[in-house]
């Protein structure tokens, strides 16, 4: 087998190092706008997510305050306490049963995904 000359491999190692000379730069130009849009979608997802669980407690603290307070209490003031005043809140009583429904907005995701509303729903027995 033949060696290859001195100059013939530092030539070879000079053209190695220029070669690829901005790769780096092209391929996270390729990769960033992916990256991004990842990552906003899961800022959204997990604001949606945490939403989800305020409508859900609000829920259930309105039907606990009608359970506790009886004809006394306002579930809607308390719904607004807990998830904030821009929710919409519904209570239906079916005998001894009392069922509060609590809807609140999310702030729309760029590409429309997520949903809008949330619901949180939450059942109590009257005493």
């Amino acid at each position: 087998m033949r060696r290859l000359p001195a100059r013939v491999i530092a030539a070879l190692r000079r053209w190695g190092r220029t070669a690829d000379e901005g790769a780096a730069t092209a391929e996270f130009a390729v990769v960033l706008p992916a990256v991004v849009a990842v990552a906003v979608l899961l800022i959204c997802l997990a604001r949606t997510v945490v939403v989800s669980m305020d409508c859900q407690d609000a829920a259930a603290a309105a039907a606990r305050a009608l359970v506790v307070a009886g004809d006394d209490a306002d579930p809607h003031a308390t719904a607004r306490a807990v998830a904030g005043d821009d929710v919409s809140v519904s209570v239906a009583q079916d005998g001894d049963l009392a069922t509060v429904t609590v809807q609140c907005p999310v702030i729309p995701d760029p590409i429309g995904v997520l949903p809008t509303d949330v619901t949180g729903k939450a059942t109590g027995v009257l005493s």
